[in-house]
């Protein structure tokens, strides 16, 4: 077989693998799944971070008790974060489900359980990221929330992702981008990177939509691959 031959069928194999790889760790069939490695904690000076953390604790008691917009009426619990503010990367949805409501913690559900694979998979561990949404109520049937409800939210949103100043953001589905300021008025937005206060912000396809639409793993992955680099990180040895 001719060199190029042979280096073309050695590129499409290692690509097949590291897919099969993916699928395996969101549910489907593929390798064995491998531990995943623990995210690189960057180094703070503990006053600042106990500083950062009491801010935050400010914003998660006053959004338990926000009435700024409707969505107030419905709520169980206020859904404010989860995961480690002192980290690299951020996750942003769009809002609470009914298992986020009843718990008072994002991505919980069906959903949550996808993007916790899809951060193994990353090489972090399932807390070594920072997680919220753009509002911190449920929308009525889960729906999208309305621009007055996401400005209304953005109170907490914005003081959010200063406090927690990470190195990237990942945006989960358009309402997500579209809040972060980061969809271009027209043509692709998934996958396209766009900037929040000069931090680098990745579109991509919601967990939930995954699940509607497995069709669409790839090109989530492809975009989380590209977020690794940003980061300086390597995926994880199998």
């Amino acid at each position: 077989m001719p060199r190029d031959a042979e280096n073309e069928l050695a590129a499409v194999i290692a690509s097949a693998e590291e897919l099969l790889r993916w699928e395996e760790t969101l549910g489907g069939s593929g390798f064995p799944a491998a531990e995943a490695i623990p995210a690189s904690i960057k180094p703070a000076d503990e006053a600042y971070l106990a500083d950062v953390r009491a801010r935050l604790a400010v914003l998660i008691e006053d959004a338990a008790t926000c009435t700024r917009c409707q969505l107030h009426e419905g709520r169980t619990k206020s859904v404010f974060a989860r995961g480690n503010p002192d980290t690299d990367l951020v996750f942003v949805g769009e809002g609470p489900g009914y298992h986020e409501d009843q718990e008072g913690l994002p991505f919980v559900g069906r959903a949550g359980q996808l993007l916790d694979r899809m951060i193994a998979a990353m090489g972090y561990e399932r807390d070594g990221v920072y997680i919220c949404n753009v509002v911190k109520c449920r929308p009525p049937e889960n729906r999208t929330p309305l621009p007055t409800e996401a400005q209304a939210c953005s109170h907490f949103l914005i003081p959010q992702l200063d406090l927690v100043r990470p190195k990237a953001i990942v945006a989960l589905g358009r309402c997500a981008a579209e809040n972060l300021e980061v969809v271009p008025p027209a043509g692709r937005w998934r996958g396209v990177w766009g900037e929040w206060r000069g931090i680098p912000v990745m579109p991509t396809y919601h967990p939930a939509f995954l699940l509607r639409s497995p069709q669409f793993k790839k090109p989530v992955w492809e975009d989380l691959q590209a977020v690794l680099k940003v980061l300086n990180r390597d995926l994880p040895k199998r």
